[in-house]
């Protein structure tokens, strides 16, 4: 048996947390049928997206950059978002002139009653198509100038670079000639930055999906809270004004290796749920606007099976797509930063008006892991196994874990288990759905 000490940073009464977006769980619509010339199926899937909670949806990526949909697509697609109860993340293309991009905007916001709020300009300049970084800073204020100038109320968000390159984003937010103050016409450039990380190639094992993956994209975050930091306190934004951020593609591979099963560390597999739900809840801590993983349906080719539901005719509903609905519909509120000493069982927690979730994954292949989410005490073998917090803690409940196992808590105020739930390996090999206990 093994123990687990979980820190609990404050009490069900007075936490210190973390607003949670209430766009934070996005996705990116890629791919639609005939795209690169390639099957898509997006037209037929909008209910699944919606039963997954997700609440921005990003028409983006190199594919959409490079030829941007028909004007009646863009509308179909936008109508289909906001019927889901979601909104579009469009983006503009880097490629096209300030005035096409300000047509959009035209089109969308003043001529037809579809407003998008949420845009973006250009897609992974500097690693895919060697944009320097001057030409990228002048194509993002002559793109956003133009669209501000017809809705000032919109929200823009760049660079969308491949990964977070500190030269780029540096130069962009408060360097000489940044984009981070205000146009000619007194409307800031933009409101905030995204960027795009796929931590593996297609050798990688599965310590790199546990440990190395998610503290290369932590470390991310860091350096670009510093520098969002340094543009706010260089341009006086302030309360709203603040620049805010998001993480626009990320999966745990950007080439598949071989093996595509349940029981891998592909795309497909089981444990990328749960690094899915670490990203998001990462997003959480340090307060992301939106995180829209790669992608709705993509599986056509092998290396780049990256969709959360998967090939026809099934359409299976993968790892990734049933952590994010579970995210989604249990994790709300604000959220409260967990520390556990078993590095194989992570655990998070997230506080709303009426109920807490607590969210444990045990991510080790073998061993059950024993737990405590009450006072500390001692299990049956001896282990010792403690819970703490800044004042008393009121969820009374223990137990144990399986080996590749997610499983959410939720307790009411006064610190009473009302529901479990539970997601596995063995559930994702047989296709069920996250069960309630």
């Amino acid at each position: 048996m093994w123990g687990l000490l979980i820190f609990f940073f404050g009490s069900f009464s007075c936490l210190q947390a973390q607003e949670i977006s209430p766009y934070l769980f996005g996705q990116n619509l890629w791919l639609s049928n005939g795209s690169e010339g390639r099957p898509g199926y997006i037209d037929d899937l909008w209910p699944q997206v919606e039963q997954s909670g997700a609440k921005i949806i990003r028409i983006g990526g190199a594919g959409y950059d490079n030829n941007l949909p028909h004007i009646d697509t863009l509308t179909k697609w936008v109508k289909a978002i906001k019927d889901i109860g979601a909104e579009p993340l469009l983006q503009v293309s880097k490629f096209e002139s300030a005035q096409k991009a300000a047509d959009l905007v035209k089109y969308f916001n003043v001529d037809n009653d579809l407003k998008i709020r949420f845009w973006s300009i250009g897609n992974e300049p500097y690693h895919m198509d060697k944009f320097s970084i001057d030409s990228i800073k002048s194509y993002i204020k002559s793109h956003a100038s133009a669209m501000k100038l017809v809705d000032p109320g919109i929200k823009i968000f760049v660079a969308d670079c491949a990964s977070y390159y500190d030269e780029v984003y540096e130069a962009l937010l408060f360097r000489e000639g940044d984009v981070a103050g205000r146009d000619e016409h007194g409307n800031w450039y933009i409101d905030g930055i995204n960027f795009h990380n796929y931590p593996n190639a297609d050798v990688y094992g599965r310590s790199d999906v546990i440990f190395n993956s998610v503290s290369k994209i932590r470390g991310m975050i860091l350096r670009m809270q510093e520098d969002l930091e340094m543009a706010n306190k260089k341009h006086q934004r302030i309360g709203a004004d603040k620049l805010t951020w998001a993480l626009t593609e990320f999966n745990i591979t950007y080439r598949n290796p071989e093996d595509l099963s349940i029981e891998g560390i592909a795309v497909p597999s089981f444990i990328n749920g749960q690094f899915w739900a670490e990203i998001f809840f990462m997003g959480m801590e340090y307060e992301a606007f939106t995180i829209t993983p790669w992608c709705i349906q993509e599986s056509d080719r092998a290396q780049t099976y990256f969709g959360y539901i998967g090939a026809p005719p099934d359409f299976t509903l993968h790892s990734t797509f049933h952590h994010m609905e579970i995210l989604s519909k249990y994790m709300k509120g604000n959220y409260i930063k967990m520390q556990s000493s078993n590095p194989y069982l992570k655990a998070f927690a997230t506080q709303s008006n009426d109920r807490v979730s607590i969210m444990l994954m045990n991510q080790d292949l073998e061993k059950e892991l024993y737990f405590d989410l009450s006072n500390s005490n001692e299990n049956e073998s001896g282990n010792t196994v403690s819970f703490s917090s800044k004042s008393p803690m009121q969820a009374d409940h223990k137990g144990s874990i399986s080996p590749q196992t997610t499983t959410i808590f939720i307790f009411n105020t006064n610190g009473v288990l009302q529901e479990q739930v539970e997601y596995n390996l063995e559930m994702v090999q047989k296709n069920l759905p996250p069960q309630k206990k």
